[in-house]
């Protein structure tokens, strides 16, 4: 599999797609106040989108889902050897809503150490990607 694969292409889109994400709770991050939740969003949008777009490389179905343990269960078997890569972000999955709503799953308490945590995560994931592209 390479970057000029068709699958691949259209998996870059998705990457490309991640890196806004990750670059907007980057911003978010370095505001003042930083605004952690917003961040902490960004940060589960990227890793899904990172995720999908395995998926899309390995000409897989692509489910409507933010469940990142789930998307995670579905690229694995694909992609045994990004598992270091992909655990670490698959308990992201509560910031895709409990973040954006008052009281949807109480207060995480995302603090900026998190969202860095995630954030060194996701260029783990994102190297792990793109290694597979070239």
């Amino acid at each position: 599999m390479s970057g000029t694969d068709p699958q691949w292409a259209e998996a870059l889109r998705w990457v490309t797609k991640a890196g806004q994400d990750r670059r907007s709770a980057v911003l978010m991050l370095g505001d003042d106040p930083p605004l952690l939740d917003p961040a902490a969003y960004h940060c589960q949008q990227a890793a899904e989108k990172l995720l999908k777009a395995l998926l899309v490389a390995a000409g897989a179905a692509i489910p409507k889902s933010h469940d990142l343990q789930r998307l995670a269960a579905l690229v694995e078997p694909l992609f045994p050897a990004l598992h270091a890569a992909v655990a670490p972000v698959t308990d992201l999955t509560p910031w895709a809503t409990a973040t954006r709503y008052p009281d949807l799953e109480g207060d995480l308490g995302v603090t900026a150490e998190d969202v860095r945590e995630a954030l060194a995560a996701l260029d783990t994931l994102h190297d792990a990607v793109m290694a597979l592209s070239s």
